[in-house]
């Protein structure tokens, strides 16, 4: 079989989907909108978007002109029998969708967290269930967060959930899903990540949020420096914009992980971290988000996670058990060949499998006009600045010129 990944690399699952159906026997075609500046050295068999992050000061109009060009390469893709696909907006989902289904094509979808998580739905549920004091912070980043408006994330949870053969998403993100999906979970290549138990009295504490308002960052450097005042003895390190290569070394180093404090489920960070030895602190929401059992990392938020650290760095015993368990758990949970089996496995058997998730949420949710009323303003507004910005003297000049 031949099998198509893309068009977002959300924390190398499209190299790690890659290695791992290769692994498996079938081929790959996979396509990244734009490298990673976690990931650079990530193979893709075309990326659209080839700048580099972050350091890009190509003329605009040229760059749309090289995208139009790599976009026209996706007719490779055609040739593949099974679409894997996530975050599908970079070409319009009402036409690729059908397109792909008039040709006779498998599709899984996939939703990683914003590519559908609609603000106001996701703060809704959250009071609902009672965790609003632990996650409200949250609810400001993911009102600020890429990815379109309510109507935008709506039409593409429609068009995926009418023509995917199976879907694969996680509670937190899914207030808008209607259709029974499988829980979703990270790939990781676990001969990538070396294992080690340090052991230190004084441990080496580390915190790598890739957005870290996001992440709870100011909480945990909060917690830190009031544990300094009390005099306990450990080291800590703030991580930041490191690539994932070197990151790796640095997590097989350490004692202690200090991961999301906003998050519901146990994400890439933590299971890197529970692969190399760490003993790991977050915030997940095991009955909610169906985490397999048996998962080793400290569950705290905002609230707890001063006593918990404050236990974990005192308690070198325990420490050290936790980081011994967190190693086979990963590879039960995470193996990058397992989770492709599971996937094609999954569609094969879609019609007859139990579903972990049942979305009822959405039967109940309605976005009240007031908002609904001020996005389509901003949306307007974000769209005439593109147009501007296209228009722009500047780029007329490039035109003449």
């Amino acid at each position: 079989m031949k099998i198509f990944l893309g068009f977002t690399d959300v924390a190398n699952v499209t190299a790690n989907y890659a290695k791992g159906f290769k692994a498996l026997g079938h081929e790959v075609f996979s396509v990244a909108w734009r490298r990673s500046q976690f990931y650079p050295d990530s193979e893709y068999d075309l990326v659209i978007d080839d700048r580099i992050p972050e350091k890009n000061n190509d003329n605009f109009l040229s760059t749309y002109l090289k995208i139009i060009i790599q976009l026209a390469k996706l007719v490779k893709s055609l040739k593949c029998d099974l679409f894997i696909m996530y975050a599908p907006a970079v070409l319009p989902t009402k036409l690729y969708y059908p397109i792909l289904k008039t040709l006779g094509k498998k599709i899984i979808t996939a939703f990683w967290g914003s590519d559908i998580r609609y603000w106001h739905a996701f703060a809704e549920e959250m009071k609902h269930l009672g965790v609003e004091d632990e996650v409200a912070p949250f609810f400001q980043y993911a009102k600020g967060r890429s990815g379109g408006g309510y109507l935008d994330k709506k039409r593409t949870i429609e068009v995926a959930e009418k023509y995917s053969d199976l879907i694969i998403s996680q509670p937190d993100s899914a207030q808008l899903q209607t259709r029974p999906y499988m829980r979703c979970n990270i790939p990781l290549d676990m001969s990538q990540y070396q294992f080690y138990i340090p052991g230190r009295i004084k441990p080496l504490i580390l915190h790598a949020p890739s957005v870290p308002t996001a992440k709870g960052t100011d909480i945990v450097l909060g917690v830190i420096n009031e544990l300094r005042d009390e005099k306990l003895e450990f080291e800590f390190r703030l991580v930041e914009k490191m690539p994932n290569n070197q990151l790796r070394d640095l997590l097989t180093d350490s004692d202690i992980v200090i991961d999301q404090i906003y998050s519901a489920t146990i994400a890439g960070l933590s299971a890197e971290a529970m692969a190399t030895g760490n003993a790991v602190l977050a915030r997940y929401m095991s009955d909610y988000c169906k985490v397999p059992s048996g998962c080793p990392v400290i569950n705290v938020n905002k609230f707890t996670l001063k006593d918990s650290l404050r236990q974990i760095i005192l308690n070198v015993e325990q420490r050290k058990k936790l980081a011994e368990l967190g190693r086979p758990y990963v590879e039960s949970v995470n193996d990058h060949i397992k989770i492709c089996g599971d996937l094609l496995r999954w569609l094969e058997e879609k019609d007859n499998i139990h579903y972990d998730f049942h979305p009822a949420f959405n039967t109940t949710y309605q976005i009240p006009e007031s908002v609904l009323q001020n996005e389509k303003k901003e949306t307007i507004k974000r769209r005439l600045n593109f147009y501007k910005t296209l228009l722009s003297a500047n780029q007329l000049k490039y035109i003449k010129n």
